[in-house]
């Protein structure tokens, strides 16, 4: 089994997630607590994954792994303020904790501002809740992973998919 240090690098999965920029003008980010669809405090609670799959950039004989199958558990619990704290913990290794705060940029964008990243550098992410399900997709190029457990993390993409308790 890998080693949790092997499956993340910094926080939440090293997330440098989509760099959008809403403006070229330098403005300030907009945060907002609520988006398109919903707002930050309907996240309120803890949430079960069901599912945290990195996939690799380039497929060179990698295959995408599954943390949930490997025999992780992560849980999430979000304040009705946005912030969070996501516990991911492998059997018979440490327990990994990322934090941060959620938000939407200009009430369009979800957004994470973990607490381990330069001020002002949130981390985007393609987003869905439905009922009790809440999904995140962090797109190409958002992580890194040691698929072949050499020590070295190659570039992935990572897909969560919650359950909320």
């Amino acid at each position: 089994m890998k080693t949790l240090s092997k499956l993340l690098v910094a926080p939440f999965f090293v997330f440098a997630f989509l760099l959008f920029s809403c403006s070229d003008s330098g403005d300030p980010v907009v945060e907002a607590n609520c988006g398109p669809s919903y707002c930050v405090e309907d996240l309120q609670g803890t949430w079960n994954a069901t599912s945290v799959v990195f996939s690799p950039c380039v497929f060179e004989g990698f295959e995408s792994i599954d943390l949930i199958t490997e025999g992780a558990t992560v849980e999430m619990v979000v304040q009705a303020s946005g912030r969070f704290t996501i516990t991911i913990d492998f059997p018979g290794e440490d327990s990994e904790v990322i934090s941060g705060r959620i938000f939407f940029e200009d009430s369009t964008w979800f957004a994470i501002q973990f607490d381990e990243d330069e001020p002002d550098d949130p981390t985007y992410f393609g987003d869905t809740l439905s009922g009790n399900t809440f999904s995140l997709n962090g797109g190409p190029e958002t992580a890194e992973f040691d698929f072949d457990d050499d020590g070295n993390e190659e570039c992935a993409s990572v897909d969560l998919t919650f359950v909320k308790v």
